[in-house]
Formats: structure tokens, sequence, C-alpha cells
């Protein structure tokens, strides 16, 4: 693609795709009249209030993609853990809470007890100590999972040189969910 500008004092004053909009838009700006008509392949951006070269902001956009990136990332995780977990075809919590709850319960979990535990739509699910154990069993791989998944995204991000390469990140905590 081709982008013609007007440069006046090292600033690009007019851009566009279009030279005739440049000239017609310079019918109206009597300060840019004398000002040559330059032509890129280099893109241009407006940006904060001026057109730039993609090129002399890489780092910047660069960064900017990657704290949007992280966010989603953080989101989709904190998504993953609100989803849940399955466990003998009973879906579960798996969020902060619900992880301190497992915990605290399974350290005054007796053997030889029931123990009635809430699923993810607070309904009461009796089970046996051994039962209960292997249900945080799999909750806690799930939230391992989660981690370790969150984990491995944010390196991908840290280490993209490009925008390009940071758009090959896959945000997919599915595969985290099922065991």
């Amino acid at each position: 693609m081709i982008y013609y500008y007007i440069e006046k004092n090292g600033k690009i004053q007019l851009c566009d795709t279009d030279i005739t909009k440049i000239k017609n838009t310079l019918a109206f700006m009597p300060d840019l009249a004398e000002e040559i008509i330059l032509q890129t392949e280099d893109e241009i951006l407006y940006r904060n209030d001026e057109f730039v070269f993609v090129k002399d902001i890489q780092d910047e956009l660069l960064e900017e993609a990657k704290q949007e990136c992280i966010k989603q990332i953080n989101e989709q995780k904190e998504f993953a853990f609100k989803a849940g977990f399955y466990f003998n075809e009973i879906h579960f919590d798996c969020d902060d809470r619900a992880q301190i709850r497992l915990s605290a319960q399974l350290a005054i979990a007796q053997p030889e007890t029931t123990i009635i535990w809430l699923d993810y739509d607070y309904q009461p699910v009796n089970f046996s100590y051994e039962e209960f154990v292997q249900m945080c069993a799999v909750a806690t791989q799930v939230v391992s999972n989660i981690e370790f998944e969150t984990a491995t995204l944010l390196e991908q991000v840290q280490n993209a040189k490009t925008i390009e390469e940071l758009n090959l990140v896959s945000i997919d905590f599915a595969k985290c969910l099922s065991l």
C-alpha cells in the first residue's frame, strides 16, 4: 500500500492512501500548499494526535500488544477457574474460594466419614473420604494445569520479539479443564 503525506518541520502534517484526498485538503491549507506530496510504502499511523511511521514506534506498539495479551490471558485464566471441573460427572468449582474451602475440608476430613460437599449449583453431594480425596486431587490437577498454562503463555508473550510472533500465542484453557 502506498501512503501519501505532507511533511513540514520534520513532522507529518497530512497523510492518506488516496493522493486525491491529499490534494483536495491542501486547497484548504495554504500553509502547506507549497510542500511536496511525498509517498512511501512504510505504514503511517495516526496516534496520540500525530502521524507517525509504524517502524518508528514498533517497540511501543509491541509493548502495548503484550500488555493487552497479558490482560487477555489473565481474564481467560479467571474464566477457566470459574468454569470449574467435573468429577464423577458432577460439576464443581475451582476458583480461589473453592480451592481454600477444599484445602480446609481436606485438612479436617476423617477417614470413614461421609463428607457433604456442594457442587457448582450448590447442590449437596455425599462423598466417602476416599472419594473426597480423589475429587480434591482432580481439583488440584485442574488448578495446576491452569497455572502452568498461564505461566507458559506469559513466557511466550514475554519472548515475542514482534507483533506477528505475539499473534501466534494461542490462549486456550479448555484443555486444562479436561482430564
